[in-house]
C-alpha cells in the first residue's frame, strides 16, 4: 500500500490521488498534523511506502527519518529532505559534485556580509538558508538595501547567517525541470510577471523548454547526487552554460502541468507503483 503523508492538500495531491483512484492502487492519506508518529515502534497505518508531500520542511525529515530507520521506502527520502531543505548545503553538495551552479558565500555576520556583497559586486543575490516561493530572496543593489534586507531578515528567518549569491546574467527566465528517479519528465521556462523573480506561485508564465543535451546531462547529473524520488531542479541560462541554482524537495508542477498535461501526474504514480 502507497501512503500519502500531507500537511496540506494541494492541486498535485489531489491529482495524484485521482489517478491512484483510477488505477485501483491500494493507497492511504495521512495528515502528519494529526498522526503521532511512533519512533521506537511500528506505525502501522504506513504502507509499505511513503509518499511525503508535507509543505513543512520539518515534518518532511522527521517522518522521512523514522519510517526509513522502520524499514519503510519514503519518497522522498530522508536524505533528498535533509540536503536539499537549505540552500547552503545544497550550495556546497552542488559544488562537490561538480555541478555548474552560482557563486555562493555563506557569513555569519551583517558586516562580513556586507563585505562579500561589495566584493562580489552589486546587485548580488540574498536568499534565506530555508523556505520557497521566493520569499525573501532579494536582489541587493547597494550596502544601504543590504542594511535593510539583512536587518528584516534577522527579524523573520535565522539571526546571523547571511546567504549571498553573485547575480548571473540571464534571460528573464529560469528552467523548472521536473526529475523522476532521475528522468526528466518535464521542464519548462518560468518567466517573471513582476520584477525578476520567476516563481510561478507569484504569478509568472511558463512553456516548454528546449534543453540541449548539455542542459540534460546536467540536470541529470545534479539528481545524481541523491537517490532515486521526485524532485525539482532549477537552472539559469548564464553565458557559460547552465547553472543549478536551487533543488527542490517537495516539488510543485501545477504550472509546468499546464503545457504537459497528465504526463508528469503519469510518471509520478508509474514511479510510486514500481517502488510498493
Amino acid at each position: 500500500m502507497i501512503s500519502i503523508i500531507y500537511d496540506y492538500i494541494n492541486w498535485e495531491e489531489k491529482q495524484i490521488i485521482k489517478k491512484l483512484q483510477e488505477e485501483n492502487i491500494e493507497y492511504n492519506i495521512i495528515n502528519a498534523k494529526d498522526e503521532p508518529l511512533n519512533i521506537t515502534g511500528k506505525n502501522s497505518k504506513i504502507g509499505d511506502v511513503a509518499f511525503i508531500r508535507c509543505v513543512s520542511h520539518r515534518r518532511s525529515l522527521y517522518y522521512s527519518a523514522i519510517l526509513e530507520n522502520q524499514g519503510i521506502r519514503t519518497i522522498n527520502s530522508f536524505n533528498i529532505f535533509n540536503i536539499t531543505g537549505n540552500k547552503i548545503i545544497t550550495s556546497a553538495y552542488l559544488y562537490k559534485n561538480n555541478i555548474p551552479t552560482p557563486e555562493s558565500t555563506v557569513s555569519f555576520s551583517k558586516d562580513a556580509a556586507i563585505g562579500v556583497c561589495n566584493s562580489y559586486g552589486y546587485p548580488v543575490v540574498f536568499k534565506p538558508a530555508s523556505g520557497s516561493w521566493g520569499r525573501m530572496v532579494s536582489l541587493i543593489k547597494n550596502d544601504n538595501m543590504a542594511e535593510t534586507i539583512f536587518s528584516m531578515n534577522d527579524m523573520v528567518n535565522e539571526s546571523g547567517v547571511y546567504y549571498i549569491q553573485r547575480y548571473v546574467e540571464r534571460p528573464p527566465r529560469d528552467i523548472r525541470a521536473i526529475l523522476i528517479n532521475h528522468d526528466i519528465s518535464a521542464a519548462v521556462y518560468r518567466y517573471s510577471n513582476d520584477g525578476w523573480k520567476t516563481n510561478l506561485y507569484r504569478g509568472g508564465k511558463v512553456e516548454k523548454a528546449a534543453l540541449s543535451d548539455y542542459d540534460r546531462e546536467i540536470i541529470i547529473k545534479a539528481s545524481e547526487i541523491f537517490d532515486a524520488g521526485v524532485i525539482g531542479i532549477d537552472a539559469m541560462e548564464s553565458p557559460d552554460g547552465i547553472k543549478i541554482h536551487e533543488i527542490n524537495g517537495r516539488v510543485e508542477f501545477k504550472g509546468a502541468s499546464r503545457v504537459y498535461g497528465d504526463k508528469i501526474i503519469n510518471d509520478v504514480v508509474n514511479f510510486l507503483k514500481s517502488t510498493s
